[in-house]
Order: C-alpha cells, then sequence, then structure tokens
C-alpha cells in the first residue's frame, strides 16, 4: 500500500503589525518618532509640566502665609525639574496601550534617575546650612541676615487698669526702659519716636522689627489698682515669636523707681547674659526725679505731647509745669516744655516768637541741671536756626546726633535746620535716615515728603506725603500744604494751589491774611498773564507793614511772588525792605516760603550777583565756610557762585 505523501510544513503566518508600528526595515528614527506619538509622551511631558507649575505656585503662596525658610520652595523646584526625565521614562513604558509590567532596562533608568536627584537635593541642602544664598557683599535687602538679640525695639505698655486716663502709665514705663537701655554698651534701642508710632495700630511683630531693623520686640502691660501697680513684661525673639524671658512685677507706686531698675537689669541681663561693668552702672543710674508725685505728672504731660495738636502741647507744657512745682530740679521737665514749645510753634501757635523765647528759656534750664538731654539740644538748635546764629544751630545739632543718635526726631530736626542753608541734598539725606528710623511716624514721613518736594521730585513727595495722611497727620498741617502746593504750582493746576493758599490762611494773623491775598494774586496771574499787573502790585503791600515785621516769612511771600512773576530787581528790592522792617524781637525763623529760594523754580534769583548780599545778611556765609557751600554752588575767596 502506497503511503501517502509527507506535505511540507506550513511557513509560519507574520503577525500582523500594530497600528500605528513602523513596518520592518524602516529607519530607527522613523520607529523612534513613530513610538514618541503611540505612547503619547509628549503629551505625558506637557501634563507633568502643568501640573509642576501648579504645584510649586500652591508651595510659594503656603510658603509665604507660614513664612517658611527660603530653602523649602528651592528644594522643590528642584525636585519637580528632576522629575521631567522620570515622567518621561514612565510614558516611554507605560504610555498609551504599552505594556504594563516593569522591564529591566526601565528599572534601571529609573533608579539612576533617583540616585542623580537624591544627590542634587543633599548637595543643594548642605550648601544652604553652609553659606548664605548670597555673597555678604551682595546681600540685599530681601536676604538681609537677621537683626541681632542684642537690638531691641521697647513697645509702649498696653494700658490693662480699665481707665483710659491711666494710659499714660504704659507710656512712661517704655519711655524709662528706652532711656536706661539706650545706655547700656552693646545694646541697639530705638528711640520713642520709632516705637511709640505703632501705638494702637496692631502691627504685626516681624513688620516692625523689619521697619526698625531690631532682632527683640519688648513689650508689656501695666495694671494699677490704688496705690498698686502690677507689670508683666516679655522679650520676644521678631523671627518665630516665642518669649525669650518674662516677668511681672507687683509694687507699690511709691516704689516706682525701684521697680524700673529691677525689670530694666533683668532685661539688659536677659538679652546680654554677662554684664560688663559699665552696663551694670548704666542701668543702676539715678532716677530723673525723687518725686513720684512729680514723675506721674510728667509722665502725663508725655503722653499728651505724643498727640500732635496745638491743644495737647498747651496742655502737656502745664503738667510739666506741675512737675518742676514739685521738683524744680526736673531736668526732663524742663526739656519737655523747651520741646512742646517747639513743636506749638511748628503746628501753627498764634505767637511763634514768643514760643520760641519760651522753648530758649526751659531749654538753658533743663541743660544746666543735664547737659546730656538730646531733645533740649535740638529745641536750642532750632532757636539759633531761627535767629540765624547757623553756627550755634550746628553746634547743638551735632551734640543732639550725637547723644542720640538713634532718634527719628532728631533725624527730623536735623533736615528741618539744614534745608535752610541750601544743603538741600544732605538735608534728604537726613529725612531719609530719619524715616529708617521711624517710618511709622508722621511727622517723619511728612518732613521726608517736604524734603523730596525741595529737591523738585513732585512724585516722590505726594507719595510720602499721602503716608504721612494715612498715618494720622490730618491735612491742612505743615509740611503737607507746602508739598501740596508746589506739586500743584509746578502742574499748572491753579484752581488746586489757589484752593490750598485759601484753606491755609490764618485768619487771625494780619500778615499772613495778607501774605495769603498776594499768593492767590500770583496764582492767577500765573493762570492768566494779563493779571500779572494786578499780582505785582499786590506783592508790594507785603513790605509796608505799620509797626515794623513780626514775621519774616510772610514778609518774603512778596518777593518770592516777584520771581514767579519774573521781576529779579524788584524782588531784590523787596527782600532788603523785609530785613530793613523787621520789628525788634522778631522771628528770622526760615519758613517755608522763605526755602523757595533754594527750589529748582528759582535758579535766576540764585545765579543773580546780588544773591550774595542777600545771603550774607541772612547769616549763611560763615555756615557755608565752615560746611560747604550750598548745592549747585562753589565758594571761593568768599564769593559765592550759583549755576
Amino acid at each position: 500500500m502506497t503511503e501517502p505523501p509527507i506535505a511540507a510544513p506550513e511557513e509560519p503566518e507574520a503577525p500582523s503589525p500594530k497600528p500605528g508600528a513602523t513596518p520592518a526595515g524602516a529607519p530607527v528614527s522613523h520607529e523612534f518618532w513613530a513610538r514618541l506619538k503611540e505612547h503619547k509622551v509628549l503629551q505625558w511631558t506637557l501634563a507633568y509640566a502643568a501640573a509642576s507649575y501648579t504645584v510649586l505656585h500652591v508651595a510659594e503662596m503656603v510658603s509665604s502665609a507660614f513664612h517658611w525658610p527660603e530653602i523649602v520652595i528651592q528644594v522643590a523646584t528642584v525636585t519637580l525639574a528632576l522629575g521631567v526625565p522620570i515622567a518621561i521614562i514612565l510614558a516611554w513604558y507605560h504610555g498609551h496601550k504599552a505594556e504594563h509590567r516593569i522591564s529591566g532596562p526601565e528599572l534601571m533608568m529609573i533608579t539612576i534617575m533617583l540616585v542623580i536627584a537624591g544627590s542634587v537635593l543633599w548637595k543643594l541642602a548642605r550648601n544652604s546650612e553652609a553659606k548664605p544664598l548670597m555673597p555678604a557683599t551682595t546681600t540685599t535687602a530681601a536676604s538681609a541676615p537677621a537683626a541681632p538679640r542684642t537690638a531691641v525695639a521697647v513697645l509702649p505698655f498696653a494700658n490693662l487698669t480699665g481707665d483710659t486716663t491711666k494710659e499714660y502709665l504704659g507710656d512712661g514705663m517704655a519711655e524709662e526702659l528706652i532711656n536706661t537701655l539706650t545706655k547700656v554698651p552693646g545694646l541697639k534701642v530705638p528711640a520713642r519716636t520709632s516705637t511709640f508710632a505703632y501705638k494702637g495700630r496692631n502691627t504685626d511683630i516681624r513688620q516692625i522689627a523689619k521697619d526698625l531693623g531690631v532682632g527683640t520686640i519688648l513689650e508689656g502691660s501695666v495694671r494699677a489698682a490704688g496705690k498698686r501697680i502690677r507689670i508683666t513684661a516679655q522679650l520676644i525673639n521678631a523671627q518665630d515669636g516665642l518669649h525669650l524671658w518674662s516677668e511681672t512685677y507687683d509694687e507699690d507706686f511709691t516704689d516706682i523707681f525701684r521697680l524700673q531698675d529691677k525689670l530694666a537689669t533683668q532685661i539688659a541681663t536677659a538679652l546680654q547674659p554677662n554684664l560688663s561693668g559699665a552696663a551694670q552702672a548704666a542701668v543702676a543710674q539715678a532716677p530723673p526725679t525723687r518725686d513720684v508725685e512729680a514723675y506721674d505728672l510728667y509722665m502725663q504731660g508725655l503722653s499728651l505731647l505724643s498727640r500732635l495738636s496745638a491743644p495737647n502741647e498747651e496742655r502737656a507744657i502745664e503738667y510739666f509745669r506741675r512737675a518742676l512745682a514739685r521738683d524744680a530740679g526736673f531736668a526732663r521737665a524742663y526739656a519737655m516744655i523747651a520741646e512742646a514749645h517747639m513743636y506749638w510753634a511748628t503746628l501753627g501757635g498764634k505767637d511763634q516768637a514768643e514760643h520760641h523765647r519760651a522753648a530758649e528759656r526751659a531749654a538753658r534750664q533743663a541743660l544746666a541741671l543735664d547737659p546730656n538731654l538730646a531733645n533740649a539740644h535740638t529745641a536750642l538748635s532750632g532757636i539759633y536756626q531761627g535767629q540765624r546764629q547757623l553756627l550755634e544751630m550746628a553746634n547743638h545739632l551735632h551734640a543732639a546726633l550725637t547723644l542720640a543718635p538713634n532718634s527719628g526726631d532728631i533725624r527730623l530736626v536735623a533736615m528741618i535746620d539744614t534745608y535752610g542753608t541750601g544743603r538741600l541734598r544732605h538735608a534728604l539725606e537726613e529725612a531719609s535716615k530719619g524715616y529708617e528710623l521711624a517710618p511709622a511716624n508722621a511727622m517723619v514721613v511728612a518732613i521726608l515728603a517736604y524734603a523730596h518736594s525741595l529737591v523738585g521730585d513732585d512724585i516722590a513727595a505726594l507719595k510720602y506725603a499721602t503716608a504721612a495722611r494715612d498715618l494720622g497727620l490730618p491735612r491742612g498741617v505743615y509740611p503737607l500744604t507746602d508739598v501740596e502746593l508746589m506739586s500743584a504750582l509746578r502742574n499748572r493746576h491753579y484752581a488746586e494751589a489757589t484752593a490750598i493758599v485759601e484753606a491755609t490762611a490764618d485768619q487771625a494773623d494780619a500778615e499772613e491774611v495778607r501774605a495769603a491775598l498776594v499768593l492767590r494774586r500770583v496764582v492767577a496771574a500765573l493762570a492768566d498773564p494779563a493779571q500779572r499787573k494786578a499780582a505785582l502790585a499786590a506783592a508790594s503791600i507785603t513790605a509796608s507793614v505799620p509797626g515794623g515785621i513780626k514775621k519774616l516769612g510772610p514778609c518774603l511771600t512778596g518777593a518770592v511772588s516777584y520771581v514767579l512773576l519774573d521781576a529779579l530787581d524788584t524782588a531784590y528790592e523787596s527782600v532788603d525792605r523785609c530785613l530793613d522792617h523787621l520789628a525788634p524781637g522778631a522771628t528770622h525763623h526760615v519758613a517755608a516760603l522763605e526755602l523757595s529760594w533754594w527750589m529748582p523754580e528759582f535758579r535766576s534769583f540764585r545765579a543773580d550777583p546780588r544773591f550774595q548780599a542777600f545771603v550774607s545778611r541772612m547769616g549763611l556765609m560763615e555756615y557755608w565756610q565752615e560746611y560747604g557751600p550750598p548745592d549747585d554752588c562753589d565758594l571761593k575767596q568768599g564769593k559765592l557762585t550759583c549755576h
């Protein structure tokens, strides 16, 4: 039987290619791009990038809210960046319709990437601990090192008595601690002007520390019942808000000075554990008065003086006088009377000359008792500035700055007393230093606004003027009115300028009323040249005052008006008449309008040869020979030349 023939084996059927696969023999690059498309690697990568962007922004928001260190965001950024290649690997092996098992090559690549990521993060963390993120030579405000613990701001103590009339107790306690701790070598303590500006503002401690450049905040509270007083105080680390030290004291009010010594000693010891002999001696100094009742009256006056308004100045002076009636040797009370009169004159006291005379008497009495009272020196500085004895002004100003270098108030006075000499850039520097020391003090901010106005920077001037009003300085108060007036004139907003002049005229002072009338006419002439003749005629009345001129500023309004109206000859004639007809005892205090001579609008007046005779009569030549000429001027062999 014949066997059937053996059939040849069938050839295995070739597998059909997957959808989208590249046929065999196709170039490798085509196969690679086809697989990228099939596994949607690009889509995975874009999705990962979008998710990383969202995560990073959320991390920044949370970090800012909780004040996390900068390293947190840096680590998050690097981690998300290193995750990109891992996302690509996962997409390559587990993309659309890809195999879901983990292959050897995939596992190896992911392991390598994780090792690299871990190494980079370890190196970043180690570097952040070893050195600052920026070199010390290029440190910016944003990355400035934390202030030392020995830089401490003393805030007004909270009044927990339930009696608003006892508010002064907390203020007085803080004031005394500032005075004492300032004298301790090694401690930096911002002045009362700086810290008391935050009273009632509910400002975060970290912000206060940042503003004032301190590492520690001292705050506390006062309770009083009958003759007993309870003081609670605590030192707080400004960086993390943790308490470094706290203590409660319960004493009779008659022992207030002993309590203050004990408190100051313990605070100084907490800040500097190993107190030197000099530090111990500074803390143990004698109290300002031995009379507790006199001290209580002094603290009440001090509290009133912190609220800038003419009625408060008058009431404060009465409290200081009552304190002196109990202790005639209370030097600080005399110094505060001087300061109150100077404030009152600045705020528009009816008789500026009398305020200056009263301030001078009180300041001299204060320095006779204690030559180291900085505010008595600042009062005399302002007095001598008004009397045109500018070298004496500079001597007292230097003494005040030496005794209280951290006082924003002293820097404020330095700016006011300096800008009348034409050294406007130096005055702006002093005003800026004052602002750095007391950025929340409304008057300090207002003076900085004025300093910018004098150099012609109206944008900055109005910015700081607005900030001063936001801090509580009311409209219509010097120097905000002058800032706004000059800005309106420079921008040709004549209706606004007229409104400012009318709103600020003192109707009770005849010289001020005449000056306001002249200014209104000048503004009208600047708006309409056809009214120039009437304005020139009006300007002439300021130099014709029966009985002599009592205030130099209002008289010089006429001269300033002539300059604005481009009548230099008449301007210089008016200046001479003003100086010739000053009444006996009249104040020479440099009013805001007199300072116009140094503004950009008055270059033609300064460039005139007659300018030297004018400044000589104003007592400026001797000052310039000692301290250098005004801005944009040269002084050679006694001759001043301005450009």
